[in-house]
Order: C-alpha cells, then sequence, then structure tokens
C-alpha cells in the first residue's frame, strides 16, 4: 500500500484535489435513512442532512454576535458531507458558542471581573439562577467537551447525526439563557 493509500485508511476520510472537492466524501455514503412510506433503506443525502442543520435556531431575544457564530457551526455542517472532518469542526464551533453565550450572559449582568474562566461563568449564572442547578452537570459537560475540543492530543472524527443533537442541544440551552 502506498503512503498516501495508507494515510486515506487511517484517516477515513478523503484526501482533498482539485478534482474531487466538489464530490461527496466517500465516508458520507456509510448513513442511510428508513422510509416512513414503504420501509425501503437508502442513503442520507447532503440534502437529508442540510434539513436536519437547518432545523436549530437561535432567538432574536440572543446577542447577534452570538447568532452569527452560531451560523458558521451550521455552515460547516452543510459542507460535511462534502469533508467529512467538518461535522467535527462544526460540533467544536457549537462549544465556543455555549462559551461565548455565558460569556455574554455574564456580561449583561454584570459580573465580576474575576469571572475569567468558563467555569467561573457557570457556577456564576448558577448562583444567580439564570442556570437552573439541575442544569449545572449539562454545562459542565458541555464545558469538558469544549475544553476537550480545544486542546486536542488527536484528531477526533465525530458522526452528523451526534453533531445535530449537539447542535440541538446547545441551541436549547443558550435560548434558555436569554429568553
Amino acid at each position: 500500500m502506498a503512503e498516501g493509500d495508507q494515510n486515506q485508511a487511517t484517516r477515513r476520510f478523503k484526501s482533498l484535489t482539485t478534482s474531487n472537492w466538489l464530490e461527496p466524501d466517500p465516508v458520507s455514503s456509510i448513513f442511510v435513512k428508513l422510509s416512513q412510506t414503504d420501509g425501503s433503506i437508502g442513503p442520507v443525502s447532503g440534502e437529508d442532512w442540510l434539513k436536519q442543520f437547518l432545523f436549530p435556531v437561535l432567538n432574536e431575544s440572543v446577542p447577534e454576535e452570538i447568532r452569527v457564530l452560531f451560523e458558521v457551526a451550521r455552515g460547516a455542517l452543510a459542507y460535511g458531507y462534502f469533508f467529512y472532518p467538518l461535522y467535527t469542526l462544526a460540533g467544536e464551533q457549537l462549544y465556543r458558542v455555549a462559551e461565548a453565550a455565558i460569556s455574554a450572559k455574564c456580561a449583561m449582568l454584570p459580573a465580576p471581573k474575576k469571572l475569567w474562566t468558563f467555569k467561573h461563568k457557570i457556577d456564576f449564572l448558577v448562583e444567580r439562577n439564570v442556570i437552573p442547578s439541575d442544569e449545572l452537570s449539562t454545562w459542565n459537560a458541555i464545558r469538558k467537551l469544549r475544553n476537550m475540543a480545544s486542546h486536542p492530543e488527536r484528531q477526533s472524527i465525530r458522526p452528523p447525526g451526534e453533531i445535530a443533537m449537539t447542535m440541538e442541544r446547545i441551541a436549547e440551552k443558550v435560548n434558555s439563557l436569554f429568553g
């Protein structure tokens, strides 16, 4: 096996070239869907994924700079069908959206300047009942996932369905901060 072929097998996503950059990533073909009408099984298309990624939205009450960050994640998700690692990058962006939303909410209150970590800001908002105490574990999980994404030891690759669920949860949590 040639070195490029071995790297391709290890990575499990396509190597971009001028001839394939607009073609679906071969990894995208492993996903299938079940027809609700006739029970047949078929491939999940890029349009199918896009419909799922267009569903979660941030409310107008969320600051615009947070909504813009969210749209960047959505854009990366839309193109993940063509370059599979973009799904993972979109998920990492969603964690940054959550952190930016927490920071924005703290700034609106205003929070003390000593709150310089994501954890301190979450704790501050829990203490002020902006975040219900029963959601502390969810926000701490988001924080830990953001830390893992920001300080990787190796490239992770996550599937689009998982990122779609992450997008829905983050949209829900961010909307609740500004609702």
